[in-house]
């Protein structure tokens, strides 16, 4: 797993006039996606004070994802986006941009944003809101694209595309929830034994980001792995965006992909009802088993080239 750090930058909540609510938001977001938050800490607006937390977080305690939360608009106060430039080796504009460009489909007002993001060393630094919710959507928008970025910088990235199993599931019956399980078996050409939707045809074994699914667990923070019926929950890899016919090695096995999305049952599932929305229709993937093997979690997830 990934450490990450979060930082709360408020004069208010370092004083204790107000409770911090961003900081818990992004940490328990980040820890529904499978990183591990080490450190947090809550601000003033002080220049000196912010940049003196990246860099103990940095350099002192080599933690690789830091987020700030608070501090980037136009206040006087509002210093922030200086504390991370002054810190930073190399920026990543095309972070704060994409954050910028979901935001503003909700408000206007997301032009206003000063945020910033950066490396330094072996770190990511990334500037976000200090309304809980918007820090949250931020954290979402681009949490996906993340985890492949983090390890070039850490420099273990074997490839341009490598993933890992967070979850295995299975379900009896069609139609229902899947649950987790310890490890599945999969089935040349047929696809998990034991599993309701196993059988010949193109969509034997599902798949889901579990970045997909935290954009989703702020709202319901007790969604498990299986409740979208997905077979194999991952971490890494960017899924509704690979091509058709791409192979994936998960563990010892070989899958193609023969799908991307698919309709949601009855028009709206028990998820859509709930949120208003659902990923699987978008961001579920579906393969068909070329070599057959056994596949539990913590185990690697690899696009094949020829």
């Amino acid at each position: 797993m990934t450490n990450a750090a979060v930082l709360t930058i408020s004069d208010r909540a370092s004083a204790g006039y107000r409770a911090d609510q961003s900081g818990p938001a992004v940490a328990a977001l980040l820890a529904e996606a499978g990183y591990t938050v080490a450190y947090q800490a809550v601000l003033p607006d002080e220049q000196r004070d912010i940049e003196a937390a990246l860099i103990h977080c940095t350099d002192t305690l080599k933690i690789p994802f830091v987020l700030t939360t608070g501090g980037t608009g136009f206040s006087p106060r509002d210093v922030t986006p200086e504390a991370t430039l002054a810190v930073c080796h190399r920026l990543a504009p095309g972070i704060p941009e994409a954050m910028r460009a979901a935001s503003l489909s909700i408000t206007p007002r997301a032009m206003l944003s000063r945020a910033q993001a950066g490396l330094r060393g072996q770190s990511l630094i990334i500037n976000l809101p200090g309304n809980p919710q918007a820090a949250v959507e931020h954290v979402q928008t681009v949490l996906p694209a993340l985890a492949h970025g983090l390890e070039i910088l850490q420099g273990v990235a074997q490839n341009c595309a490598t993933g890992r199993v967070v979850s295995v599931n299975i379900s009896k019956e069609t139609g229902t929830p899947k649950y987790p399980v310890s490890t599945v078996t999969l089935i040349s050409n047929h696809g998990i034994k034991g599993d309701a939707h196993a059988g010949p045809g193109p969509r034997q074994v599902s798949l889901l980001a579990n970045e997909s699914i935290a954009r989703l667990r702020h709202q319901i923070p007790a969604l498990q792995p299986g409740a979208f019926a997905e077979n194999i929950v991952t971490a890494g890899l960017t899924l509704h965006t690979l091509p058709v016919g791409t192979k994936l090695q998960i563990g010892p096995t070989l899958c193609e992909l023969t799908q991307v999305g698919k309709d949601c049952h009855n028009h709206g599932c028990a998820i859509h009802q709930t949120t208003g929305d659902c990923i699987m229709p978008r961001e579920g993937a579906f393969v068909r088993v070329l070599t057959g093997g056994t596949v539990q979690p913590g185990d690697e997830i690899q696009v094949v080239t020829d």
